[in-house]
């Protein structure tokens, strides 16, 4: 997994290259926006599977509370 130390090898190489960064924007009043390979757990240790984006390789998490989806973000803090 990328993030974690792992390598990444491309396809068609042998050859080692550097791992993606992953990034995380918070916008005021909405979402904390990851965009990068990331696990998302709960307390128990579960793997929780983030609902689908619009944008491939990105979760949001709520950041206003409002959610009903917690920890992702529902769009709740539009309304």
């Amino acid at each position: 997994m990328i993030g974690d130390g792992a390598i990444e090898r491309a396809s068609d190489s042998c050859e080692p290259t550097e791992p993606r960064p992953v990034t995380a924007t918070w916008k005021p009043a909405g979402p904390v926006v990851i965009e990068g390979v990331i696990v998302v757990r709960n307390n128990e240790g579960t793997v929780l599977t983030p609902p689908p984006t619009k944008v491939p390789g990105q979760v949001k998490f709520c950041g206003c509370g409002r959610s009903q989806t917690k920890p992702f973000c529902d769009g709740s803090h539009k309304r």
